[in-house]
This record gives structure tokens, sequence and C-alpha cells, in this order.
């Protein structure tokens, strides 16, 4: 089970970005682990509008998969954001910036970027139904 969404480089993607999880995670999760999904995509989505120095010509591309055991959801912009670039670096110290990553990596399983796309960030959260 799979979604995919295109995100306008605007403030109101994050909102979009929760409003496209939202059924699709209904079936696949339990209310908690929800919440944490649509925060984290949500805080990604955000970090991309506000920090990745977009065009409005731009989009922000949301997509999800679900397997068994996982929900893996990926958040790509054409160039990724400061704090992206460092976690891409492979320095893996204390994060650096705002709280963006910092609530991915207290909510996800794992997560990290593409080495052949460093605006690609993922996150995999348990499945818990």
């Amino acid at each position: 089970m799979d979604i995919r969404r295109d995100l306008p480089i605007t403030f109101e993607a994050a909102k979009l970005a929760r409003e496209t999880l939202d059924g699709w995670l209904s079936d696949l999760v339990g209310d908690e682990t929800a919440s944490d999904v649509r925060l984290a995509a949500s805080e990604l989505v955000e970090n991309a509008v506000r920090h990745a120095g977009l065009e409005t010509d731009d989009v922000i591309r949301l997509s999800g998969v679900a397997t068994e055991d996982i929900v893996r959801i990926e958040v790509e912009q054409p160039s990724p954001a400061d704090d992206v670039k460092v976690v891409a670096s492979g320095e893996r110290g204390p994060l650096e910036g705002g709280f963006g990553l910092r609530i991915v990596d207290q909510v996800a399983t794992k997560w990290g970027v593409r080495p052949e796309a460093p605006g690609a960030v993922w996150f995999e959260v348990d499945r818990d139904v």
C-alpha cells in the first residue's frame, strides 16, 4: 500500500501533508503512531519550505510505503536544507538546527537521507496493529 503527493512550496504544505496521510494511516497503524507519523512528516515538509531555498515552482514530494512490519515516509525536495546537509555528509553527532530532525529522531524507529538524493529524508516507524 503506497501513497504519493507533490506539495506546493507554501506554508500550507505541512497541513496538506498531514491531510494526505490521515486517511492512509487510519488502516495501517494505531492513533498514537499515526499522530507521530503526521508530526514527523509535517516537520520534514516544513523544513523544506523554510530552509531549502526552493523556488515557488518547485515541489516537495511526499511518499509513503507500508509493509507488514513498518511504515516508511519520505519527503524529497530538489535541494537539501542546511540541517539535511549535515546529516547527508555523514556527520551523525548532535543534531544541529531546529527541532524538525530532533522530532523525527524521537518518533522514528530509524531515519536517514538517501545518499543518491540528499534532499530526500526518510523515516520508518514500526506498525503497531
